[in-house]
């Protein structure tokens, strides 16, 4: 068996492994892979990259599935649900004050994506890690929030692992290495950008997050919303992602409004990306099509070669990032597509090809030296995936020559970009 098959049937057993905590009580007899050839290092390193093992950790304590787990993973995944119990009250501590501060100052917010979720459809504080918290604001209020964070202890993020962002300013504080996200625009695969905000804001619901009562999008904008994150970053995500969007089909299946889902879908531009990944997780994790849901017409081999490159994907989730030049072109296109109007789109073209310190602003620049080491650090970034490309190329003359692990991924990640490519030349 190669590695990447080995890494493919690890990845089906965590996919077997995380059904139970989904169908509580609804399927309780899920019946694993064979385990004879399973390689537990493999399910081990994968469950961490994946953000799963608190979840794991559940499923060896509340079923009874005839899995042979090594001790020392089930060690492993107990203590990654305790550490991530520890680290999430840090973070619920500082959502806490955040929210105090943004009530003080009359600045409405949004809760997203991991916090909301919690509360949502996972419970148990534990059971999911954060990485950020993720908060929505208006433009207009942005400066603000950022000046309450300032006060909080945090600074401008200038480092990471991925150029920055235009539609959120990161936020980070060095001590404790936490981060936070304050989005002031939506993703940029979302269309009417006016409109979602808006609906955002009408439609804002209050859930119970801990102790802690905590804005949310409503339950179809926040469907919406997780899958735009899925493509913003070309699918290119860890399981727990996955997990959250199944969660809220499986959880909420009686409460979605079917209608207005599709509606807003169609509104927004993601009712391909929406059938792609529901018929994913469908096939996937077993779960009945999502009713009412706009229905795309392709070929059913989009669908399959969709599924084959997004497993490979996942399975291959912690190998070396390659320059993705193909990735690049459907991000500008995207946006520059999204865009209203014919000035906001030339706005949007100077503004990415030749930056300055006034556009941006929202990331911490305020003078040529700071907008000097901003483009110092893209091209940096850039600099950096050529250099693993280049090494990664396929040797000449080699008696088996086989793509590496690492190429593997990136042929998988353009095959899903292309895809995306086509779905942008349908709009």
């Amino acid at each position: 068996m190669n590695r990447l098959d080995i890494r493919l049937q690890a990845l089906h057993w965590l996919f077997a492994a995380t059904k139970p905590w989904l169908f509580q009580g609804l399927n309780s007899a899920q019946p694993f892979p064979n385990e004879d050839h399973v390689d537990w290092k493999v399910v081990g390193d994968l469950a961490y990259v994946h953000n799963v093992e608190p979840l794991l950790h559940w499923m060896v304590l509340n079923t009874d599935i005839n899995a042979n787990i090594p001790g020392w993973l089930k060690q492993n995944w107990e203590r990654a649900y305790f550490g991530n119990f520890l680290r999430n009250e840090e973070y619920f501590e500082t959502l806490k004050a955040l929210l105090a501060e943004c009530e003080k100052e009359r600045l409405p917010i949004i809760v997203l994506k991991g916090p909301a979720l919690m509360g949502r459809i996972y419970r148990d504080p534990a059971l999911r890690t954060l990485s950020d918290l993720d908060i929505l604001c208006s433009r207009n209020n942005l400066q603000r929030i950022v000046n309450i964070a300032r006060r909080m202890g945090y600074a401008i993020m200038n480092d990471g692992d991925e150029p920055t962002a235009a539609h959120h300013v990161a936020m980070v504080q060095a001590a404790s290495e936490m981060i936070l996200e304050f989005h002031f625009t939506p993703y940029e695969i979302i269309q009417n950008h006016r409109k979602f905000m808006q609906l955002a804001w009408d439609r804002r619901e209050w859930i119970t997050v801990g102790d802690l009562q905590c804005p949310v999008l409503c339950l179809q904008m926040e469907l919406l919303f997780n899958i735009a994150h899925l493509v913003q970053h070309q699918f290119d995500v860890s399981l727990k992602h996955y997990l959250d969007i199944a969660g809220l089909l499986v959880f909420f299946e009686r409460q979605l409004d079917q209608d207005g889902l599709g509606t807003l879908l169609q509104d927004f531009g993601l009712e391909q990306a929406f059938s792609l990944t529901t018929e994913f997780l469908s096939t996937t994790l077993h779960f009945p099509h999502v009713s009412g849901a706009p229905r795309v017409n392709y070929e059913k081999s989009a669908q399959r070669d969709f599924d084959a490159s997004l497993l490979d994907l996942l399975a291959l989730l912690d190998e070396e990032r390659l320059l993705d030049v193909s990735g690049l072109v459907w991000r500008f296109r995207m946006a520059f597509g999204n865009r209203e109007g014919f000035r906001e789109k030339i706005v949007y073209v100077i503004k990415t090809l030749v930056p300055s310190s006034g556009s941006l602003t929202n990331f911490g620049i305020q003078s040529a030296s700071d907008a000097f080491r901003y483009s110092l650090r893209q091209l940096r970034f850039y600099c950096g995936r050529l250099a693993v490309t280049l090494m990664h190329l396929p040797k000449e003359r080699q008696s088996n020559n086989k793509p590496s692990l690492a190429m593997e991924r990136a042929a998988a990640k353009d095959r899903i970009t292309r895809q995306l490519l086509r779905i942008a030349r349908l709009r």
